[in-house]
């Protein structure tokens, strides 16, 4: 059942909705998938930094070779990229105390109310998927940002600071404050943050 289909059962079934007005259904629904689509891309973004946090757990105290920023920044995002690739995540099961005001839900009958929850729910797993092939996209795509912004050096040293495994720490770090950045503001557009400019 999409959008359209529930308009029209509510227009045709006004004596299941405890409202004074078709308006008001209408207020319902679009308050209902508001919040929806706005938890799943909050969930989406958030389940990218978790992926985003182990890949840092990794490399966290561990040691390497000497490597190239811009080297070991497009391994990362790749790296990352792919990950997430293997682990989309998929919405919970709405809920309807935590996701909407009792109101809300208060106003149908047993069997509206049941339309709408499985409505939401196929909105829900939608919308997660269609902002997890973005944030894929744009993970991948994410390097040469970085180093642009970061003014990351080729040169090989060794400095313990340029080895791979702690370029790997702070690339993936600069990944988590990207994908936190999302989780605050969730229908943004998947674009890199203006204040990343340094590597560390």
């Amino acid at each position: 059942m999409n959008r359209d289909e529930l308009d029209r059962w509510f227009a045709e079934h006004p004596e299941t909705l405890r409202m004074k007005s078709s308006e008001q259904s209408t207020e319902l629904l679009n308050e209902c998938e508001a919040r929806v689509r706005a938890y799943a891309h909050r969930d989406a973004w958030v389940h990218a930094r978790e992926v985003a946090e182990e890949t840092l757990h990794r490399f966290e105290g561990s040691f390497g070779l000497p490597a190239s920023e811009p080297f070991v920044t497009r391994e990362i995002c790749h790296e990352v990229a792919r990950e997430l690739r293997r682990h989309e995540p998929h919405p919970d099961e709405v809920e309807e105390d935590e996701w909407f005001r009792r109101t809300l839900f208060d106003a149908l009958d047993p069997e509206p109310r049941g339309m709408l929850k499985q409505w939401l729910s196929e909105l829900a797993e939608k919308e997660e998927h269609a902002v997890w092939k973005e944030i894929v996209h744009f993970t991948d795509h994410l390097a040469r940002t970085l180093i642009r912004r970061a003014h990351m050096s080729d040169s090989l040293t060794w400095d313990f600071e340029r080895s791979y495994s702690r370029v790997a720490s702070r690339v993936a770090r600069m990944l988590i404050r990207e994908f936190e950045a999302h989780t605050l503001d969730p229908m943004g557009p998947p674009v890199p943050m203006a204040d990343v400019t340094k590597i560390h």
